[in-house]
């Protein structure tokens, strides 16, 4: 075996990692500490992008406030791209965190500023070893995934981040999997999803004269129950939908009944037709409670992201490196896919791709969720992170399989 191959190949272990660790752990805090929405990463991007300089990358800058490098420009032979997503979410911070956010309403509470520490830190690795890796890496620090303000990944696409790239790859933290597992599998990993909002209009009054009104607050009280008819009774016992209603107002008093209510939820779903039956069946049940109940139901039903699609054989390069990471007992498909939304799949249409999930739960202990306000990305998964992308900068570059005819 060369020593180029022998090199690559060893990427993963490269022991440059461990003494890079204090030094990303400081980064992480200090992105967590300073979180931006989508579109707004302003200074995330000027870290990161001081970053790649320092290290001989030429940063190009995509979709507002996102960057792309290449490791090798101009090089031939076989092509990856490396995501990680900057944003924050807009919400309140609950720790007492030593690096806990310095701006009221945002916080890093899906891990972001995790995934683009592990992102900076195997671009570190990959220009160490730039001369003993025969194809280009394209790393993509991507703007704007939360939903609220989401959809960089498809600025990104558009503007032609992936021309010339054959093979995309993301990951994400996931406290509901045991720490240091990995999780990944073919065909849908993420759901397609919809944000839905109703406006239920009735005629108001007095609330000792119902007999004179048409209660919207009634009818939409029997809206929100039926609608949870929509997948158990219409999509039958292989379910493959949620549609959860999360709001509901209506109403200020306690003696008149309003004129209107508002609902407002989300529609997840894995494949086009339980899609498009669970769409039609909400349509069928709102126009069925409003007869029922004399009111007018508005529906509004847009599209989110959609359905991530893992392609078959990135998925088994991802099994393959965790495998050789973590173990293969500790490498499955188990609990996926999950009803969660995420615009990689945006990256997984434009190209075959694989988007895996690193466990982050303890065992015995309560650890928060994604998007919870007490959620911390934990930094022991740091260096698994970088060890994995590297792992598939070898599989996918050192190993000579990778084609853009497949």
């Amino acid at each position: 075996m060369s020593d180029a191959r022998t090199t690559i190949e060893g990427l993963g272990d490269a022991p440059g990692i461990e003494s890079l660790l204090p030094e990303l752990r400081e980064i992480r805090h200090d992105l967590h500490q300073h979180p931006e929405l989508g579109f707004e990463e302003h200074r995330t991007s000027a870290r990161v992008r001081q970053w790649l300089e320092a290290r001989g990358y030429a940063p190009q800058a995509s979709a507002l406030t996102g960057l792309w490098a290449d490791l090798h420009t101009g090089r031939e032979g076989p092509r990856i791209a490396l995501r990680a997503d900057l944003d924050c979410l807009p919400m309140v911070e609950t720790t007492d965190l030593p690096y806990r956010s310095v701006h009221k309403g945002r916080a890093h509470k899906c891990g972001h500023d995790g995934h683009t520490t592990i992102l900076m830190g195997v671009a570190d690795v990959l220009a160490r070893h730039r001369e003993h890796i025969p194809g280009n890496v394209r790393l993509l620090f991507q703007p704007a995934e939360e939903g609220v303000r989401g959809g960089g990944a498809r600025v990104m696409v558009a503007e032609g981040v992936l021309d010339g790239v054959d093979e995309v790859y993301g990951l994400h933290n996931w406290p509901p999997f045991p720490h240091g597992r990995v999780r990944v599998k073919a065909g849908a990993v993420m759901a397609q999803t919809h944000e839905l909002d109703i406006t239920v209009v009735g005629r108001g009054g007095h609330g000792s004269q119902p007999q004179d009104c048409r209660d919207p607050i009634v009818a939409a009280a029997h809206l929100v129950t039926a609608l949870q008819t929509v997948v158990s009774r219409g999509l039958g016992s292989d379910g493959g939908g949620v549609v959860s209603i999360c709001q509901f107002s209506a109403g200020n008093t306690h003696n008149v009944i309003p004129d209107r209510a508002v609902l407002a939820g989300t529609v997840r779903s894995f494949d086009p037709v339980a899609d498009a039956r669970i769409v039609e069946r909400i349509h069928e049940i709102t126009a069925g409670v409003a007869a029922t109940f004399g009111v007018t139901i508005d529906v509004s039903i847009s599209d989110g992201y959609p359905v991530l699609v893992n392609d078959p054989r990135c998925a088994e390069a991802v099994h393959r490196v965790a495998e050789q990471v973590v173990g293969a007992e500790h490498v499955t498909g188990d609990g996926l896919p999950i009803a969660g939304g995420e615009d990689f799949a945006y990256f997984a249409q434009a190209i075959p791709g694989a988007y895996f999930f690193l466990g982050a739960g303890h065992q015995g202990q309560d650890t928060p969720g994604c998007h919870h306000p007490d959620f911390d990305f934990d930094d022991a998964l740091i260096p698994l992170g970088i060890r994995m992308f590297l792992g598939l900068v070898a599989d996918r570059l050192g190993s000579g399989d990778l084609s853009r005819d497949g």
